[in-house]
């Protein structure tokens, strides 16, 4: 729902500089394989990429004494990894540590890639930057001008993509790590004066997408939080009422199945939760019976069959139909709850929770119907004990990249 919405972003790709810290790294790559007449091969640009990327954690956590938690906003992809490996003093640093679990897919490079060739920084199906890509790479470390020290920082970076040294110096001539960290760290946009390259990449990122929604949701996303809206539900309210200007008439059946859908993923999480909640404080047993009930009170039906409705006549509701993982389940399991009584409602719920476990997880549903009792399969789950929220639908990631490129007050 989240790419109907914005194409070009993923849950993961919520940092503006790691766009341009990404984009670097594969164009240094490109230059490494040549300097030290590397195969350019895929294997051998991404092994060097994550070399750079191992590089530019230590620089970022040299600049901040090694004190990057979780949550700071230069806390990087892999930081407990880097926050292990770095150590202070004047000593070099490894460069060889594990950074990351499941590098390739979690790593910069796993999250940003499809996303850049998306938005044609990156060739399709390579590693290579596209043209499009160059004025943000010219300007990674500072503005093209006077006194630009730009290859002093390349060639300090470079160094440490040799391959055959294990370590990297704290410095280099005139430059130090830390200097290196400080002007490339996830938060340099906001703190080091960039507005001209966050003008960059808002460009390639918002202006020059194709979608036909990113752009007008993010300007629609900039109004309503200097009014304070930042909530997913109230956001989406709003743009279909119009408050903060007119949106397409695509767009607007985008935002609409969005709101339908958020609703109804809600109501749907909130009736597990209540399942599961009932079974686990009942000692992990319960008559299924009861359990219906508890998640499919009889003075809810007319609440839940208008949300089922309202997804099905949204307009771009078909479009779960020709989604490969989950669509198509979902949008069957709305329409069989707008004509179901309690018991059978559970039954198409759980049967529904079965078939996403399987695919995601290659295991089964957390409850099991056993002869008219419900059993815990899956111990531990929590969730039921919280309040259920909208789903963020990626606009909490696009807030941030907003907020990344200056866009928000």
């Amino acid at each position: 729902m989240g790419l109907w919405l914005f194409r070009g972003f993923t849950t993961r790709t919520s940092r503006a500089q790691n766009y341009a810290v990404v984009l670097y790294g594969l164009d240094l790559a490109d230059k490494a394989v040549r300097r030290y007449n590397y195969p350019g091969d895929d294997e051998t640009r991404t092994r060097l990429f994550e070399r750079w990327e191992r590089f530019w954690a230590l620089a970022s956590l040299e600049f901040k004494n090694g004190q990057i938690a979780r949550g700071d906003e230069d806390a990087m992809r892999g930081v407990r990894g880097a926050s292990k490996a770095w150590f202070a003093g004047g000593k070099p640093l490894p460069l060889d540590f594990p950074l990351i679990s499941r590098q390739s897919e979690l790593g910069g490079l796993g999250a940003y890639l499809t996303s850049l060739r998306t938005y044609g920084l990156v060739f399709p199906g390579s590693l290579r930057v596209t043209a499009a890509a160059r004025e943000i790479l010219d300007a990674f470390w500072s503005e093209p001008g006077k006194r630009d020290w730009s290859q002093l920082y390349e060639d300090y970076a470079l160094s440490a993509l040799d391959l055959n040294s294990s370590t990297v110096a704290r410095s280099n001539g005139h430059l130090t790590l830390a200097g290196l960290g400080q002007r490339s760290r996830l938060s340099s946009l906001v703190y080091g004066g960039r507005r001209t390259q966050q003008d960059r990449l808002w460009d390639a990122l918002f202006v020059a997408s194709r979608d036909g929604s990113t752009l007008s949701l993010a300007q629609h996303l900039v109004l309503a939080h200097a009014e304070d809206v930042d909530d997913p539900e109230a956001l989406l309210e709003g743009m279909l009422e119009g408050r903060w200007g007119e949106l397409a008439y695509d767009t607007v059946n985008k935002v609409e199945v969005a709101l339908a859908f958020g609703r109804l993923a809600r109501e749907l999480l909130k009736r597990f939760d209540r399942a599961y909640g009932y079974v686990d404080s009942n000692g992990w047993i319960a008559d299924f019976r009861a359990v219906a009930e508890t998640a499919f009170p009889d003075n809810e039906v007319n609440q839940l069959r208008t949300l089922c409705t309202a997804l099905q006549s949204a307009h771009e509701a078909k479009r779960f139909r020709n989604l490969q993982f989950h669509g198509p389940e979902f949008i069957t399991l709305s329409a069989k709850l707008t004509t179901s009584d309690a018991e059978e409602s559970l039954n198409h719920l759980l049967a529904y929770h079965r078939t996403v476990q399987r695919s995601r997880r290659g295991g089964g549903a957390w409850l099991r119907d056993e002869v008219g009792k419900l059993v815990i399969r899956v111990a531990g789950y929590e969730g039921y004990k919280s309040e259920t929220d909208f789903p963020e639908l990626k606009l909490s990631v696009v807030r941030q990249l907003l907020s990344d490129l200056g866009r928000l007050a």
